[in-house]
C-alpha cells in the first residue's frame, strides 16, 4: 500500500502514477515538493474513473487521449497541465486503443517534464464531467433489444475484459468476442435474441436489424471463428433477453 509506505518514499519534486486505481491520501499528496501527477487515459473532464478506454469506445466518442493532471483527494478531479488527443475510429477495439495509449502516455509525460516550469494547471469544468466506474462481468451481458450499433460498440469496448456474453434458452453462457452490425439488412418482427443460422453465418435479431456474430466461445470450448464453430457445434436457437442478470 503506497499510502502506508509514504515515509519510505524518497524526497522528490514529483510523484507520478499511471493506472494506480486508488486514491492517495493527503499526507502523501503533500509529500513531493511540487505535486503528485497522474497520467489519465482520457481527455478530462470526460471519463473520470476506472474504465476510460472502454467508456470512450462504448459511447462512440470520436476522440480520446491522455491528460497529465495534478492529483487531489477527489477521483481524477485535479487541474490538468496538458492533454494529448487521439482520433478514435468507428471500428476501434479495446486492444487497439490500449496499444495507442501505451505509446501516447509516455510522450505526454515527456512533454510535461520538459515544460513543467512553463505550464499552468487548468481547473476542470465540472459541468462537463462524465464518469466511468469499475467494470464487472455483469457489465458484459448483451441486451439484444438494443440497436445493432450499441451492441457492436459494447463488444469492441469490453473484449477481452470484462468480456461480453449472453445466455441461451438453456442458460448456457456464450462469450461473444466479435460482431458485425448489418444495418443494411433490417431484422424481421422476430423476438430480439432470436438466432438465425444462414450458411456459414450466425445472425441475431436486435431492435433495429441483424447482428452477425463473427467470433464466439461456447461453454467449455475454446474461442473460435463462427465458421469453425459451425463445423462441429449446434448453434443456439435464441439468446435470452428477458432477465438481464447481475453478478
Amino acid at each position: 500500500d503506497i499510502n502506508a509506505a509514504a515515509d519510505l518514499l524518497p524526497d522528490a519534486d514529483y510523484f507520478i502514477v499511471f493506472a494506480y486505481g486508488a486514491l492517495l491520501k493527503q499526507p502523501l499528496l503533500d509529500l513531493p515538493r511540487r505535486a503528485c501527477i497522474n497520467i489519465h487515459a482520457s481527455l478530462l473532464p470526460r471519463w473520470r474513473g476506472a474504465s476510460p478506454l472502454q467508456a470512450a469506445i462504448r459511447a462512440g466518442d470520436q476522440a480520446t487521449g491522455v491528460s497529465i493532471m495534478r492529483m487531489v483527494k477527489r477521483l481524477d478531479a485535479g487541474p490538468v497541465y496538458l492533454r494529448r488527443s487521439l482520433a478514435l475510429p468507428a471500428d476501434a477495439t479495446l486492444p487497439w486503443l490500449h496499444d495507442q495509449m501505451a505509446d501516447l502516455a509516455p510522450t505526454a509525460l515527456a512533454a510535461f517534464l520538459q515544460n513543467h516550469d512553463s505550464l499552468t494547471a487548468e481547473t476542470q469544468d465540472e459541468a462537463a464531467v462524465t464518469t466511468c466506474g469499475k467494470l464487472t462481468p455483469a457489465d458484459g451481458q448483451i441486451d439484444w433489444r438494443l440497436p445493432v450499433s450499441a451492441i457492436d460498440a459494447q463488444v469492441r469496448a469490453y473484449t477481452p475484459l470484462p468480456g461480453c456474453w449472453s445466455p441461451d434458452a438453456d442458460g448456457q453462457r456464450y462469450r461473444i468476442e466479435a460482431v458485425t452490425p448489418l444495418v443494411d439488412q433490417p431484422g424481421t418482427d422476430l423476438v430480439p435474441g432470436t438466432v438465425i443460422h444462414r450458411g456459414r453465418e450466425l445472425l441475431v435479431h436486435c431492435s433495429d436489424g441483424l447482428c452477425r456474430i463473427d467470433r464466439l466461445q461456447a461453454p467449455g470450448k475454446r474461442r473460435m471463428d463462427v465458421a469453425d464453430f459451425l463445423n462441429g457445434h449446434r448453434p443456439p436457437g435464441r439468446f435470452l433477453v428477458e432477465a438481464l442478470t447481475s453478478e
